[in-house]
């Protein structure tokens, strides 16, 4: 945003009068002013107000305006700022949460096949242990495998 307002002035007044004799050229003297600013330069409102009285009572009025306005937009881009990052952490929260309770799960869903694998094993059924012991450990993998794949 540019809150800066610009303006270039030229003016020609003639230099020499010209007589209907006098066959010379007459030369044109130019004056170029520029400012960048809400408010002209003081010698500018000055002719402003010569001009129109009143006028440098409106520029004035009108920066103070524009100011407000600008401030006003501000606090409102902040405050959307802050509630956008409020939800982002709570939003990032929420995904640890959720990462740590799988991990736990996974966690306790292997030491259950474990166990269960360990029990069958010792009471002669290998060959379910066995089975039951693979498909633990894949299905473990395959979940940790899809979540590192998500990130």
């Amino acid at each position: 945003m540019d809150d800066s307002n610009s303006s270039r002035t030229t003016e020609f007044s003639p230099d020499l009068q010209r007589s209907e004799t006098d066959k010379r050229p007459r030369s044109l003297e130019a004056r170029s002013v520029t400012y960048s600013g809400p408010l002209p330069p003081s010698a500018e409102m000055e002719r402003y107000e010569s001009i129109t009285p009143g006028a440098a009572d409106r520029i004035l009025t009108m920066a103070e305006q524009q100011q407000r306005h600008r401030h006003i937009q501000e606090t409102q881009e902040n405050e959307a700022n802050l509630r956008i990052a409020d939800s982002n952490i709570r939003t990032q929260d929420a995904n640890i949460q959720e990462i740590r309770r799988g991990q736990w799960m996974g966690f306790i869903l292997g030491l259950t096949f474990l166990g269960v694998t360990t029990t069958l094993g010792l009471h002669g059924h290998e060959i379910a242990a066995s089975v039951l012991g693979l498909g633990g450990v894949a299905a473990v993998a395959t979940v940790f495998i899809k979540v590192r794949s998500k990130q």
